[in-house]
């Protein structure tokens, strides 16, 4: 099963205008996406943190649902990035390029995780500092390949629970 990309596309971009519209916010592009960037990268570390891979330090239990919602909202923020520097074409994906994402090698080791999760960072890095396309099209799939191939997150499930926790923030603005 694919993702409905497109759908999941429009509510991000719908939620932004509910929540632009509640408090009356008025900042330029330039501003929203920076914002958008911070919080993408607030997301992706919270994601990190709440699944646990890297905290060598803290023998503490995980949350393995606050790490899918970390998931889930990094997902969202990527797909409004993609919106906001149009590029939304970069986040379409042919079924070859499906292919590739959901039968790349799972990564379970630390030293692997931590590969992925800084590649991430760093394709996001050259598509924010720089504007390469490309970096952001590697982030997008290597993001879909961590919460589909490593920690297993089915695509049908998450999407909706993607399309119902935008729902929910809507309704808080509503």
């Amino acid at each position: 099963m694919t993702l409905d990309i497109t759908k999941m596309l429009h509510r991000v971009v719908d939620l932004e205008l509910t929540v632009d519209d509640a408090k009356e916010l008025l900042i330029g592009p330039a501003a929203r996406q920076q914002t958008i960037f911070v919080m993408l990268d607030c997301q992706l570390a919270n994601f990190a943190q709440a699944a646990g891979w890297a905290d060598v330090l803290n023998q503490e239990e995980h949350d393995p649902a606050l790490a899918r919602q970390s998931y889930l909202k990094a997902l969202a923020l990527l797909l409004l990035f993609s919106a906001k520097k149009q590029w939304t074409h970069l986040v379409v994906m042919d079924d070859a390029q499906w292919q590739r994402v959901t039968t790349a090698k799972q990564s379970t080791k630390l030293a692997d995780l931590n590969k992925e999760y800084l590649a991430i960072k760093h394709f996001l890095n050259g598509a924010y500092y720089s504007h390469r396309q490309e970096d952001f099209r590697h982030a997008w799939h290597l993001l879909l390949k961590m919460g589909i191939v490593d920690f297993g997150y089915q695509p049908a499930d998450f999407q909706q629970e993607y399309l119902d926790l935008l729902d929910r923030l809507a309704k808080q603005y509503q």
